[in-house]
């Protein structure tokens, strides 16, 4: 009996001497810049591919895909750059399929995601770095976003509330739900800071927004919806759409800043009348827009100085198009007593103090000369600033612009001009579209040439002009 189990083996040996063992071979198809490969495919002898790898510029194998029938087919893994799993997966026939998941440098997992014929479905899940849930996404089996998205703080706090308001260039917009939705974030502490009505995954109806405060997590969640409220508008991103448009700003005392009422057009707001108001509900300044149409509207708009909410740093008014044009008649600047020397002795269309600056800028916009750009609106063709009366109320500097880019944009073209607070010309500088070219000139406070040099536009020679004793 034996002997016969001996001539069984030794003829099943026999057998598979006699078989061609086909075995894949690699060949690099790509390479990283120091010579190393960077990507590779096994292929058997009838060109069947069994795997495809990809490697870091170390030689560190980055990822694996296994194939059948020329399609990924099978376990899917990718390796950090010191070796250890980030991600596991599964393809079936060339589609994500099954459990997903993904994992940190310390090997903690990330995100767990689940798939089916290539498209997210079920319950998503993520996680910090230090354990504690980061967010949970939900899909329905054909892969459309369902139900709220939620996203938590590192420390556990609430930070967002999603229904149907994900806003993702990667969903088709014909396939969003068409119920209304929302989307809400708060702050580490739980409070609300945001607040947004939408619809078919866009925000779009009412909005709010909140101060930030910056306490304790309220353990019990019960005031997280309490906050100070310091905007509310009116948001549109649907197609054409004129994003959020504020209708009254707060401050944190809840008096009103500003009210803004508007115009409802076949794409989107425009607004029709701005009010600013004092802590006490006095009204400071107010715009009426007239004559609106497509292009514009006529009016004056201010503008309130940095970190204040009832003086005013900038004018500027808009006739019939959205830039600038036209004469700023009068000044309502809360500084204009520091500049009655200057202020509307040249024509402007813009007025305003920059933060922490002393001198009063100012723009004047009108229609170009030239014919190609009579329909295109005012462009920026002159830029003045002037010392305060106190510094002696001298211009500061001139400069002229001219020849708008196609965009709109006008460049600097002609002669620009700086001076000292006591009227002495500090420089002269020629342009051309936007480049210097010409004579250049720089001079020191006593009115003594000091540099002159011949210019041809960029990055071309310049000829320095020596200068006598």
């Amino acid at each position: 009996m034996k002997f016969c189990n001996l001539l069984a083996f030794f003829a099943l040996l026999i057998s598979f001497a006699g078989c061609t063992v086909e075995r894949a071979e690699e060949h690099i198809l790509a390479r990283h810049a120091n010579g190393l490969k960077k990507t590779s495919i096994w292929v058997y002898p009838d060109g069947t591919i069994l795997k495809r790898n990809e490697w870091y510029n170390d030689g560190i194998k980055e990822l694996e895909i296994p194939y059948e029938d020329s399609l990924p087919h099978g376990e899917f893994k990718r390796w950090t750059g010191f070796g250890d799993v980030a991600m596991i997966g599964r393809y079936n026939k060339g589609k994500k399929d099954g459990k997903w998941t993904v994992y940190y440098q310390n090997k903690k997992v990330e995100a767990v995601q689940y798939y089916k014929d290539d498209h997210p479905v079920g319950d998503w899940e993520g996680y910090h770095h230090n354990g504690t849930k980061s967010f949970e996404q939900h899909y329905n089996d054909n892969g459309k976003p369902t139900g709220v998205w939620k996203k938590w703080h590192d420390n556990g706090t609430l930070a967002e509330e999603n229904s149907n308001c994900h806003n993702e260039k990667t969903i088709v917009f014909d396939s969003l739900q068409p119920t209304p939705g929302f989307l809400k974030r708060y702050s580490r502490d739980c409070k609300i800071l945001e607040d947004y009505e939408c619809f078919k995954g866009q925000k779009q109806g009412k909005y709010k927004l909140y101060y930030e405060s910056f306490g304790s997590p309220d353990s019990s969640a019960e005031s997280c919806s309490k906050s100070k409220l310091r905007e509310e508008g009116i948001s549109d991103d649907a197609e054409c759409g004129s994003g959020l448009n504020p209708t009254a700003l707060y401050r944190a005392d809840g008096s009103t800043i500003k009210k803004v009422e508007y115009l409802t057009e076949d794409c989107g707001y425009s607004p029709s009348r701005i009010s600013w108001f004092d802590e006490h509900g006095t009204l400071l300044r107010e715009t009426v827009f007239k004559n609106h149409n497509h292009f514009g509207y006529d009016g004056i708009v201010y503008g309130l100085c940095e970190g204040s909410t009832k003086h005013f740093c900038a004018e500027t008014s808009f006739v019939q198009y959205a830039n600038p044009n036209g004469n700023l008649d009068s000044s309502s600047l809360s500084q204009k007593e520091a500049f009655r020397q200057n202020i509307g002795k040249f024509k402007a269309a813009v007025r305003y103090i920059k933060p922490g600056h002393k001198l009063l800028y100012e723009e004047y916009w009108d229609f170009a000369n030239n014919p190609e750009w009579k329909y295109s609106g005012p462009i920026l063709l002159v830029s003045r600033s002037f010392y305060p009366d106190s510094m002696g109320g001298g211009m500061a500097s001139e400069g002229f612009w001219g020849n708008p880019s196609f965009d709109g944009l006008s460049k600097r073209h002609g002669i620009w001009r700086n001076w000292y607070p006591s009227g002495i010309l500090k420089d002269s500088l020629n342009y051309m579209n936007g480049e210097r070219v010409g004579e250049q000139f720089s001079y020191d406070s006593t009115g003594k040439l000091t540099i002159h040099k011949t210019e041809a536009g960029k990055n071309r020679p310049v000829i320095m002009h020596l200068l006598g004793n």
